[in-house]
């Protein structure tokens, strides 16, 4: 499907909602950038680069504040008031989560259930951030300070794992409660809204869905049928420790962190800042917001006839990840008199990611150059409030 289809399904999608028109402003917002604490909790993973539980590789709570903080940037321009769980990734130790686990069962005098599952991987830092404000990674205390705030939209950020390389990858929206039958209202509607938004990253294969097959369920149903459970302190059922509250809202599973091309480029900042992106226009798109006046490009550099060999890179068949990423290759944008305005370097995480943010709308030329590879250039043109995505291939020398 077209991203103009895409585009032109949400639209629709809004249109239904239209009781939530007015826009962003004063609009209450709640992001929870998933997971937290740098421990063996946090879904530390190795990479090409880097061995497990070195603070170098990947750990989810840290890819997750990166597209939280995009989000917020871009609701507090159109005058939501946003708060965060958390607004950095601090470390605290096994022994710190382990104490967490026990007073919380001691508070609630609640046997050890499902709950327990997920609070094993997001426990209390200890630490204050620079307004004196303790960072909140606990679910059940996420949940209780979202029932007491009753903020207008909940997103929780995540990327999803099952086996390391595994060549599965899809984006999974789950509200609380069951599929056709959410817990609060208006929770699956805004994950409906949501769907087009989030799956328009043509950087990263799907292995499952589409923009019109959405993989929007209730977590009861999408965990099986489990059965609801004692009441949280807030008295809300579900399965998801971190989405049992009495307000509308959902978590995401932005792609799968277990799918190796696409764990290097969660370690880019600017690739996951891209989907934080899309995220706020999902947002936007539910309260019927104002578009965006400028354009980006997000692209991934690589070579045109090599593939990539390295036994922590598994990729999908036929895919565009079969091509070796290009590690500090240099991309410049030009203007229309070719005059090179903005540069960007690759990493060295074998993900080639490239981006550039809030461009005036109009044509551009990019220039690609790598050493030991063929010059090339294309011309391209950038629209408002919508995202360029670029596959540039060198040749060899």
């Amino acid at each position: 499907m077209s991203k103009r289809a895409i585009m032109a399904l949400a639209a629709a999608a809004t249109v239904a909602l239209a009781s939530q028109a007015g826009g962003l402003k004063d609009k209450t917002i709640y992001l929870n950038p998933g997971h937290g604490g740098y421990t063996t909790g946090d879904r530390p993973t190795a990479t090409i680069n880097w061995e497990y539980m070195d603070t170098m590789s990947f750990y989810e709570s840290r890819s997750n504040l990166w597209k939280a903080l995009e989000t917020r940037k871009h609701l507090e321009r159109d005058g939501a008031r946003v708060i965060m769980s958390r607004t950095r990734s601090g470390i605290v130790t096994q022994k710190q989560m382990d104490e967490n686990i026990l007073n919380e069962n001691q508070e609630s005098h609640a046997v050890p259930s499902a709950d327990a599952v997920d609070r094993r991987y997001n426990k209390v830092e200890t630490a204050c951030d620079e307004n004196g404000e303790q960072q909140i990674v606990g679910l059940e205390r996420i949940a209780c300070q979202v029932d007491s705030i009753k903020p207008d939209y909940f997103l929780s950020m995540h990327s999803n794992a099952y086996k390391n390389g595994t060549k599965v990858n899809y984006l999974v929206l789950l509200f609380r409660g069951e599929t056709g039958k959410p817990y609060y209202e208006n929770s699956d509607s805004m994950a409906r809204v949501m769907w087009p938004y989030a799956f328009d990253n043509p950087l990263s294969p799907w292995s499952h869905y589409s923009p019109t097959k959405q993989a929007v369920v209730g977590d009861i149903s999408w965990m099986g049928g489990t059965p609801p459970g004692t009441p949280n302190k807030t008295g809300a059922t579900g399965y998801y420790a971190v989405l049992k509250f009495n307000a509308p809202g959902y978590l995401i599973e932005g792609s799968f962190h277990t799918y190796d091309p696409e764990r290097q480029r969660l370690l880019s900042r600017d690739y996951c800042r891209m989907e934080g992106l899309r995220y706020y226009r999902g947002i936007r798109a539910y309260f019927n917001g104002k578009p965006e006046k400028v354009g980006y490009i997000a692209g991934a550099l690589k070579s045109a006839t090599e593939k990539m060999d390295h036994p922590r890179y598994t990729y999908r068949d036929d895919s565009d990840d079969q091509w070796r990423p290009i590690n500090y290759g240099m991309v410049y944008l030009q203007d229309s008199r070719g005059v090179t305005i903005k540069g960007y370097r690759t990493d060295q995480e074998w993900n080639g990611i490239f981006t550039f943010f809030d461009l005036k709308p109009g044509k551009y030329t990019i220039r690609y150059e790598a050493s030991g590879y063929e010059t090339m250039s294309e011309e391209i043109v950038v629209e408002a409030d919508k995202t360029t995505y670029l596959l540039p291939k060198l040749k060899k020398k």
